[in-house]
């Protein structure tokens, strides 16, 4: 997929933003008011100082109380600002996955339409996760069929997509397809090896 991605400006949770830490802290305070400024750090990507930092700016906002004396008996309690503050943070976070996955899908039908344009009109997708997903949706807006889905993790096997049970890979050339789309995020080299055979008995392997 080659669409370019969101602007910088709009990846405010994508990216490691103040906007995405001061998410990341207040959701962890409401989940664990009794937690070491080490431990914060951890949940947030920053050092236990940074961290320190933003407690005491969420403090100075509304947005949090402390109480307790030492490191060992200090809690934090999320104020009701500081709980508003944070669904608002979180429906702009859903808002920026939502952006995202709706451009993602934008370029995975692009690249079916092309491949359609290129003779490919029945597929078998290699990988049953997120990928596949993203595939599964996109291909509805497309004249492209699935005629299969396979993968390699025996654990995924009978699960379902939509009328499609995943099945495993020896079973690609009972489909007839055209091509084979590789979903899988990891291991592409690998799945290009173990299928190169089928190159030779004219079935495309393609890449999104």
């Amino acid at each position: 997929m080659n669409g370019g991605p969101l602007p910088k400006a709009a990846q405010r949770f994508y990216r490691p933003t103040p906007a995405r830490r001061e998410l990341l802290a207040l959701r962890s305070l409401v989940e664990i008011e009794q937690i070491s400024q080490h431990e914060l750090g951890r949940h947030i990507g920053v050092s236990s100082a940074m961290a320190h930092n933003y407690v005491q700016a969420l403090v100075g906002q509304g947005y949090v109380m402390t109480s307790g004396e030492t490191n060992r008996s200090m809690r934090y309690l999320v104020t009701a600002t500081g709980r508003t503050r944070l669904a608002l943070l979180m429906r702009e976070y859903a808002s920026e996955i939502a952006g995202m996955y709706s451009l993602a899908k934008t370029e995975v039908e692009q690249r079916l339409r092309q491949l359609w344009d290129e003779g490919v009109q029945a597929v078998v997708v290699f990988g049953a996760a997120e990928t596949g997903e993203l595939i599964y949706s996109a291909v509805k807006s497309t004249p492209m069929r699935i005629v299969g889905w396979v993968d390699n993790d025996v654990a995924k096997h009978q699960q379902r997509f939509g009328d499609l049970t995943v099945c495993p890979p020896y079973t690609i050339e009972s489909c007839h397809p055209d091509a084979v789309l590789i979903a899988s995020s990891g291991q592409t080299e690998g799945i290009h090896r173990q299928l190169r055979h089928l190159s030779k008995k004219g079935i495309a392997i393609v890449t999104l």
